[in-house]
């Protein structure tokens, strides 16, 4: 095989050495160890295959924005059709510039797409028929496309009435995507349970992120956070850090209300200069009350607490942005940090018998999970308001018997009510939390709590 570079970085032609007799042809259509030769390590995971019937069909320009990002190798098995492709890495020389070869049955060519392009083609013969390989799987709420005729690509197609879908139909300019190449993540609260699962998940996708904690700046303190924002220049912000003593926070209210809703507006103040999204950690506290209905993003709050209070308050001041994600969430547990599951693994060892509310109904939720559900909505644009937990409901008695039964503790456990332990701080009895919206929008639900809780204490062994 001919590697052919085009002059943007990643971006190549390969043509392969066909051998041809009286029979027919034979060629070579892919080697990983050519394209390693380019410094190319891609794992192809599906080929696809699509045929376009009329001449001047247009599709494109298509992407997934990371961390669902596609590389594709792209040719044409029949027929012929331009291949065109946008660099839309902003770190790049070539940014905004675009390229474009004829593939065909004939030349049997191929295109070499990175992650960071957008894509498109359009047939000069009828009948035309590519396939290419891609490196991720389709991922609905990653799915973007620009406007093939945007004029700052002043891309020539060739025809000037192109056949389109409904969805090319409708695409964004340019300067209206919301693509997501070359994207820095900051996450605050980096030494809790959810920060640091957050940055773990970054990591494991290759995404570049950094995240924080008190050592770094102090969320109440505007110009710390002013400059820490405007040297790192992230392009999104996971706001996990906050006040979370929910009973010290009913004696100490001035502290709880300036980590949570002061250092909030000044971390959010920072990030609509940069023109950054936002992503808020709520809490299922905001909700308050009892019942056993499921509770939507769209119910009233009805905070009971101190702390319950910061966050509605806190959840205000993120709305007055409009690239915002405010995800209420219940019953954490993770590795990093201290929470129920391990609670109940020491005294369950300890105490001859424990009691443990029964009339409290919510959903244990594992920052692992919740990770991957953040950081596929921060490269998302459907913004807004989700409940977000590990599907199903339990009580803390529930909780606390399957957490014993997995570890094989026989420890016995007795059902209370709220009313046998008094507490500082009020807590909401309901929190079934509804999370239709997350299917609403192409977001997958997190597992059952209790194949969570597995993992977890396999993870934790």
């Amino acid at each position: 095989m001919q590697i052919i570079q085009t002059g943007i970085k990643g971006l190549f032609v390969i043509e392969p050495k066909v051998w041809e007799d009286n029979r027919g042809h034979f060629f070579e259509s892919f080697r990983a160890d050519i394209l390693r030769t380019q410094g190319v390590e891609t794992n192809f995971v599906q080929d696809n295959q699509s045929l376009s019937v009329e001449v001047g069909t247009l599709r494109g320009l298509h992407f997934q924005n990371h961390p669902w990002a596609q590389t594709k190798l792209v040719r044409c098995i029949r027929g012929r059709i331009l291949d065109v492709v946008v660099d839309l890495r902003p770190d790049s020389k070539t940014f905004k510039k675009h390229f474009a070869v004829e593939l065909s049955e004939k030349n049997k060519k191929q295109l070499f797409i990175p992650h960071g392009f957008a894509h498109g083609f359009v047939t000069l013969e009828g009948n035309s028929e590519i396939a290419y390989k891609v490196d991720n799987y389709y991922n609905k709420s990653c799915d973007r496309s620009i406007a093939y005729n945007d004029p700052e690509f002043k891309i020539d197609w060739g025809v000037k009435n192109p056949v389109l879908s409904d969805k090319d139909k409708l695409a964004p300019i340019f300067k209206n995507s919301d693509f997501n190449f070359g994207a820095k993540v900051l996450v605050t609260g980096v030494k809790g349970q959810l920060g640091f699962d957050v940055v773990k998940e970054l990591e494991k996708r290759g995404v570049d992120c950094k995240g924080v904690d008190l050592a770094d700046f102090d969320l109440t303190d505007k110009t710390q956070v002013s400059k820490y924002l405007t040297k790192y220049k992230p392009t999104h912000v996971v706001h996990c850090a906050a006040y979370t003593a929910v009973d010290r926070a009913e004696e100490d209210k001035e502290t709880c209300f300036k980590v949570n809703v002061d250092g909030t507006k000044n971390l959010l103040e920072a990030t609509k200069k940069l023109e950054a999204k936002f992503l808020f950690i709520s809490t299922d506290y905001v909700y308050g009350g009892a019942g056993n209905n499921t509770l939507k993003p769209t119910d009233n709050s009805n905070p009971q607490n101190i702390y319950a209070k910061s966050k509605v308050l806190a959840e205000d001041i993120v709305r007055t942005h409009d690239k915002h994600f405010i995800v209420r969430t219940s019953w954490v547990f993770g590795r990093n940090g201290n929470n129920f599951v391990k609670t109940m693994l020491r005294l369950g060892r300890e105490k001859p018998e424990l009691n443990i509310i029964n009339d409290q109904v919510g959903s244990p939720t594992y920052t692992v999970d919740l990770a991957k559900l953040l950081v596929d909505m921060i490269f998302s644009n459907r913004y807004g308001a989700y409940n977000a937990s590990n599907e199903g409901f339990c009580s803390w008695f529930d909780f606390a018997r399957e957490i014993l039964k997995q570890v094989d503790v026989k420890t016995p456990i007795k059902p209370i009510t709220t009313k046998d332990y008094k507490t500082p701080a009020t807590r909401p009895q309901n929190s079934r939390l509804c999370k239709q919206k997350l299917v609403d929008n192409g977001f997958e639900k997190l597992p059952t709590w209790q194949n969570a809780l597995l993992r977890y204490l396999e993870e934790t062994k």
